[in-house]
């Protein structure tokens, strides 16, 4: 099938299986699993597991209902923009299979807050464990910054009732004006606003979505800015384009086959794998494991999935491992992750955190002994 109708199709299998108790039952008892070592608090949110859908696959958060059935801990809804957006024209969606890879276009597409919000207001997502993204309207090629920031400030208002926690997207790679929260000064103006509208309206977390194309000082600006104004943590990452990345087949790209423009669309998958850990790592590092880190690109498996918990995220999403292996491959990815703790002689997911990527010594900090010394003692 051509791939976005595909992805509807799958969307609407997905709402019929969870509209009925029979069908949701069916379905838990082949793809969910549950393991005590899996459970994970954080940021006083308590998971039955850290294995989560990334946003950009349910627009409109149709699909709640069905989440828990198929094994995932939470669920990121959106990306929810404050206007209704169509996104980008023409054909949105693309398979690289040698890759491993999808490429998106979408730009943004959703039913804005207001009608998404009003049909959530009152469900009850029971096991799930449900992030709100937020991002700008994509209407105009132009930037406005407070237009920019009410955008935001009003699809968080919407929400300030529903889900457990926010993340502030300010990297989708598609939309017409860019990514103008790179910059410092726009990034302070919103995260100042952000505190002072929203925060006093709900208590939740809220979390800041990186780009996957930026170099390493670009994302210390930003990384120090979200400590500066006491934000709970990061998502990392979004998507990769294609000019910054070296880890696809080439003439795989729908460019390269004259089914998109040059430079367009973005991928998921295997060619973010490697660049979404490496910024893991580097985060964790900078900031000490002080920042919650949500790691997201190129998990297909469970050793995938310890890798980026081992380097420093907290929790996980993925999209891409659910079209090219199936729903069942999160089933595996939990029993993998538990077989993997036990290895590694840990009794849960908080104790894997970081535990392959220790953290730089203060001044002053004292050593730790050496094995030779410890021996010897």
């Amino acid at each position: 099938m051509e791939p976005e109708n595909a992805h509807y199709t799958l969307k609407k299998i997905g709402v019929f299986l969870g509209t009925n108790p029979v069908t949701r039952k069916l379905t838990s008892l082949f793809f969910d699993y549950e393991h005590k070592s899996l459970n994970t608090t954080v940021d006083d949110i308590e998971y039955r597991n850290p294995v989560g859908l990334s946003a950009g696959f349910d627009k409109d958060g149709e699909l709640t209902n069905i989440y828990p059935s198929i094994g995932f801990g939470l669920a990121e809804l959106g990306s929810f923009t404050g206007e209704v957006c169509p996104g980008n024209p023409g054909r949105r969606l693309f398979r690289m299979v040698k890759s491993k890879a999808i490429v998106v276009w979408y730009g943004l597409n959703n039913q804005g807050a207001e009608k998404i919000s009003a049909r959530l207001k009152d469900v009850d997502f029971g096991k799930l464990r449900v992030g709100v993204n937020a991002a700008k309207s994509n209407v105009t090629p132009e930037f406005d910054l407070q237009e920019s920031i009410d955008d935001y400030i009003k699809t968080m208002t919407c929400f300030k009732d529903i889900g457990d926690y926010f993340t502030i997207n300010i990297s989708c790679p598609n939309t017409q004006d860019g990514e103008p929260f790179v910059d410092r000064a726009n990034l302070d103006a919103l995260l100042t606003q952000v505190n002072e509208k929203i925060r006093p309206l709900t208590d939740r977390p809220i979390y800041v979505k990186l780009a996957a194309d930026l170099e390493l000082h670009e994302i210390d600006i930003i990384i120090d800015a979200c400590v500066e104004h006491g934000y709970e943590g990061v998502v990392l990452t979004n998507l990769a384009k294609p000019g910054s990345n070296q880890e696809h087949i080439p003439a795989e790209y729908p460019s390269a086959q004259g089914l998109l423009p040059k430079g367009k669309g973005a991928m998921s998958g295997l060619p973010l794998q490697r660049i979404s850990t490496n910024v893991i790592r580097h985060v964790y590092r900078r900031t000490r494991g002080k920042l919650t880190i949500i790691g997201v690109g190129g998990v297909f498996s469970a050793k995938d999935a310890y890798e980026k918990i081992t380097s420093g995220a907290s929790l996980l999403h993925m999209i891409t491992t659910m079209i090219f292996d199936g729903p069942q491959n999160i089933n595996e990815i939990n029993r993998g992750l538990v077989k993997l703790l036990k290895q590694d002689g840990f009794e849960t997911i908080a104790e894997a955190v970081g535990s392959r990527n220790p953290l730089p010594k203060l001044k002053g900090e004292a050593q730790e002994p050496s094995s030779d010394s410890q021996e010897a003692a």
